[in-house]
């Protein structure tokens, strides 16, 4: 609630890249996120605020915050990931890793309720100690913009997100441009698989002892079922109501 007892919508937080974007005729370095997780984060009953890559006081963000949505992006390093050597076709980005490690753990050491999609759900498994690995992607092998693909996930029922969702779903997947992608293999301390694809590939992950935690490997912000987000809603709500 505000200072006048009125309701407040959930403050949520959503990491971002920097990456070179141009201006007419300009070009310059800028802090880039696809507006489809803004979108998806106001039609949940929430207010959007995008989050520059920064690894220092990740605390203080943390606390000024109701929740917060870990965007997709670039691989994990895979000195973070514990991954090995990667790809030649990797691309990691070390800044981003250093921002997006510091504030996954200071968001688990406070409680803060946390949506990790694709990238992010690495992130949290590797903060945890898990590994990752690479794996063949769904794409070709000719450079091109990310397309979609739709595809069975099947969802373990005594999870909070088989729970939420019932026992299967057809999920929006990012299909990439070089044919590989990043995946979780070996989980982190406290983390559970908890959907599955393509045989047994994980799909979703869920944090133990956390109030909401919760990483899945599609792309929930863009289809037109909104019920994580508004789950995170409900739990960054509670979370600002008992502040």
């Amino acid at each position: 609630m505000d200072h006048h007892g009125l309701m407040t919508r959930p403050l949520i937080g959503i990491t971002s890249e920097m990456a070179a974007a141009g201006w007419g005729d300009r070009v310059r370095e800028a802090v880039l996120l696809p507006a489809s997780y803004a979108w998806a984060v106001e039609r949940s009953g929430c207010i959007p605020v995008l989050l520059p890559s920064a690894p220092y006081h990740a605390a203080d963000l943390v606390a000024g915050l109701d929740g917060v949505v870990f965007s997709d992006g670039a691989d994990v390093g895979a000195r973070r990931g514990g991954a090995g050597r990667q790809d030649d076709a990797a691309q990691p980005d070390p800044p981003r890793d250093a921002g997006e490690f510091a504030l996954m753990r200071a968001a688990i050491r406070a409680g803060l309720p946390l949506l990790a999609v694709g990238r992010g759900m690495r992130v949290l498994n590797a903060v945890r100690g898990g590994s990752l690995i690479e794996r063949p992607g769904d794409g070709g092998h000719s450079p091109g913009p990310v397309t979609w693909i739709a595809r069975d996930v099947r969802l373990s029922p005594d999870s909070r997100l088989g729970r939420l969702l019932g026992p299967s779903l057809t999920a929006p997947f990012a299909s990439v441009p070089d044919g590989r992608s990043q995946a979780v293999d070996r989980l982190g301390s406290g983390v559970t698989a908890v959907a599955w694809a393509d045989g047994e590939s994980i799909e979703a992950i869920e944090l133990a002892g956390h109030p909401f935690a919760l990483g899945v490997q599609w792309h929930p912000e863009q289809g037109e079922d909104m019920r994580i987000f508004e789950e995170l809603r409900a739990a960054a709500g509670s979370r600002s109501a008992a502040a």
